[in-house]
Order: C-alpha cells, then sequence, then structure tokens
C-alpha cells in the first residue's frame, strides 16, 4: 500500500507514521500548512495533483480536513481520508465535502450527525485515540513522582487569552448584553449538548455582526448563528468554567495548573506553566491522584483527546459529562463524569479518600484503551471503511 501523508504541526503526527510504517505501508509525507492551504489555493492543488498522479497512491490521509487536498484528489480519482480532532473544525463547512472520494472521519458524534442529516454521506463518526504503549515506555522513578504528584491536576488553557471577546460583548447595548449572559449562564449549567445556535435571535445576530468580523469563504456554508454559537461563545463559557471551577478546587485542594499564561485570579491554584508533550504530560498523568478534564464548550458531545491521554496513560480522569463516552467507557468503572459543579466537589471529595476504588478505575480505563481504543483499532476502522481491507 502506497500513502500520501498531508502533515502539519498537528498532535498524533508520528503516532499515525508509526502506524502506517507498523503496516508495511509505503509512505511519503507532504507538509502543508492550515493557516495559509485551508480552503483554496490553486498552485498547491496543482501541485498536490502532479504529485499524485504521478505516485500511484492508494490514498491520502490528513489529521483534519483540508478542501485543497479533497479537490486534488477528487481531480485524481484517488481516495483522501481525513481524521478531525479539532473542534470547531470551520474546514467541513466547505462544499468540497460532497467529494465522493472523501471520508471524513468525525470524533464528535453531533457533528457527524448534522452533516449526515443534511445529505452529506461522505462523513462517518470515529472516536479519537491513544498509543497506551509509547507512554508505557516512559519509565518513573520515585524521584520524578515525588516532582509530579498532586491531589488534582488540570493540563490546558484557561482561555484567559478570550477576554478580547468577552470586552466586545460588553460593547452590546444593555437589554442585548443581558440576553447573551443569559444564554452563557444557562449553556453553562448544561452538558452533553450545545445549544447557543438555535438561541441566538435574528436580532441579537445582527448585533453580533457588528462586533466581530466574519470573513466567509465563498465555498462554506457556515451561517452567522453557527459561527458565533459554535465557534465564539463556547469560548466565552468555557473561559468562564475553567475559571470558576478551578478557583473552586483550589480553595480546598492543591490543584496543579499547568497552562501558558499566568493565572492572577487564580492565588491558590499553583501554576507550573505549560507542560511538555509527550514525556512530561505521561508523568503528570500518572503522578496525579485526580486528573481534570473540562472539555471545551465547542466539542458538543465527543471525547477530547486530553481525556484519551489521560486515560491511556493509566491516569484517573474526571471529566464533565460528554454523551460520546458510554461509546467507549464505562462510567464509574473506567472514568468518573460530574454533571454540575456540586456534584464535581462531591466526586473530588469521595475518590481523593478513596484511593483503591480509584487506582481500580484507572486500571480499568487503561485496560480499555489498549484493548479497543488505540490507533491500530481506528485504522483499521478507516481502512476498512475505505474497501481496502
Amino acid at each position: 500500500m502506497k500513502v500520501l501523508y498531508i502533515v502539519w504541526k498537528s498532535f498524533g503526527r508520528e503516532d499515525i507514521r508509526k502506524e502506517f510504517d507498523a503496516r508495511g505501508y509505503e509512505t511519503d509525507e507532504y507538509f502543508l500548512n492550515p493557516e495559509k492551504n485551508l480552503f483554496s489555493n490553486h498552485l498547491k492543488e496543482q501541485e498536490l495533483i502532479s504529485l499524485i498522479n504521478g505516485n500511484g497512491y492508494q490514498f491520502v490521509f490528513s489529521w483534519n480536513y483540508f478542501p485543497v487536498v479533497a479537490l486534488a484528489c477528487n481531480v485524481c480519482k484517488v481516495p483522501y481520508a481525513s481524521w478531525i480532532y479539532d473542534s470547531p473544525c470551520s474546514s467541513i463547512w466547505h462544499c468540497s465535502v460532497v467529494s465522493p472520494y472523501n471520508y471524513i472521519f468525525l470524533f464528535d458524534r453531533q457533528d457527524y450527525l448534522e452533516l449526515k442529516e443534511k445529505g452529506i454521506n461522505t462523513v462517518y463518526y470515529l472516536p479519537l485515540a491513544v498509543d497506551a504503549k509509547k507512554y508505557a515506555r516512559y519509565k518513573l522513578d520515585k524521584e520524578t513522582e515525588e516532582v509530579y504528584s498532586a491531589p488534582i491536576s488540570f493540563i490546558g488553557s484557561t482561555y484567559a487569552e478570550n477576554q478580547r471577546s468577552f470586552k466586545k460583548l460588553n460593547m452590546l447595548e444593555r437589554y442585548d448584553r443581558g440576553y447573551i449572559d443569559g444564554l452563557l449562564q444557562a449553556q453553562k449549567r448544561i452538558y452533553g449538548n450545545l445549544l447557543l445556535e438555535e438561541r441566538i435571535t435574528p436580532e441579537i445576530e445582527k448585533k453580533l455582526q457588528q462586533l466581530y468580523n466574519l470573513i466567509k469563504d465563498v465555498n462554506t456554508f457556515v451561517s452567522y448563528k453557527k459561527y458565533y454559537g459554535q465557534f465564539v461563545l463556547p469560548k466565552c463559557i468555557t473561559a468562564m468554567e475553567r475559571q470558576e471551577i478551578l478557583k473552586m478546587l483550589s480553595e480546598r485542594y492543591p490543584l496543579h495548573l499547568y497552562t501558558k499564561k499566568k493565572t492572577p485570579l487564580l492565588p491558590h491554584a499553583i501554576n507550573r506553566g505549560m507542560a511538555g508533550s509527550g514525556k512530561e504530560s505521561s508523568f503528570i498523568f500518572r503522578c496525579s491522584k485526580i486528573n481534570l478534564n473540562i472539555t471545551l464548550r465547542s466539542i458538543r458531545t465527543g471525547i477530547p483527546l486530553r481525556a484519551f491521554e489521560i486515560i491511556g496513560n493509566g491516569g484517573f480522569l474526571l471529566t464533565n459529562y460528554q454523551q460520546d463516552f458510554q461509546d467507549c467507557f464505562e462510567a464509574g468503572t473506567d472514568y468518573v463524569y460530574y454533571d454540575s459543579y456540586e456534584d464535581l466537589l462531591a466526586k473530588a471529595d469521595y475518590y481523593l479518600s478513596h484511593e483503591e476504588e480509584r487506582k481500580q478505575i484507572a486500571e480499568n480505563g487503561y485496560e480499555k484503551v489498549k484493548k479497543y481504543h488505540t490507533y491500530r483499532h481506528r485504522m483499521d476502522v478507516i481502512i476498512r471503511t475505505m474497501g481496502m481491507e
């Protein structure tokens, strides 16, 4: 099997390459800059057409979806498999998704269902994965364990940098700002789906258009309501939620926070700076009694990549409720979820004081990942779906 692998600075880049190598595929890599080539780039399209036609590839693969690649594959009549892990991923709303040579795998079931209900038959639901064997090779000694040991740890952005979006909302008139505040507060208390888009009235939509400059590609079908409801406002909610939860927990327990920005509004959190990917993150997950996940709200029902990483390292995961977890794991057996701030506090209390039960849940999740949720398992699905077994 000969494969063209479209690469960029994505997570999982090396994991996919290792999987191709393990299968004995002859793999060529082609670098594409998402910021410059996401939608249309005639020169890149022609370059890809020449490359694909001249090398006899059985299929092309990329993390996330690139319309420019889809257009080239459509001309060459070569299958293009893309696996989405970003949310939101604006390129899946490009008209090229209907190309019959596309196989677009979405980790969020709700995104998949929405496109499927619009009659787009080139999309498939596929949760993310983890390379548990890679993490197992990182040897943990007592000294390292002491460095990273913590009652509760959280790796991720606090979205403090999203203050610009909040400041823009403050420019709304009093009634309109109150309406938006009500939407944000209501959505913050609802886990399991994103309801903002359908609650944005035509009047509010016009007001938001005056604040946020959305430059729409002529070949995309992203509405203004979708942009505000799935791209802009969810980040505002995530910023609010993460600040509130981290403040609440850090005032009660030692909480180790691994994030890029300074956190003056979280004086009780132990800010240890940005965690390194790979080995350092693995040590954090394994040495923390509780690994907290607070999902970015634009991920509607999907399992975030961070959650797979935690479980795939044998860490104990305490996460907000997400519907797609039930497709891969059993709540209370492989991981634990919360559905309110009060529930989060109660479960943090409980599992910090029930060590054996906590360790057993972490072990259960780890074994399930190794058995069902590796890159090998997911690539089996991709290859089978394309009819290339």
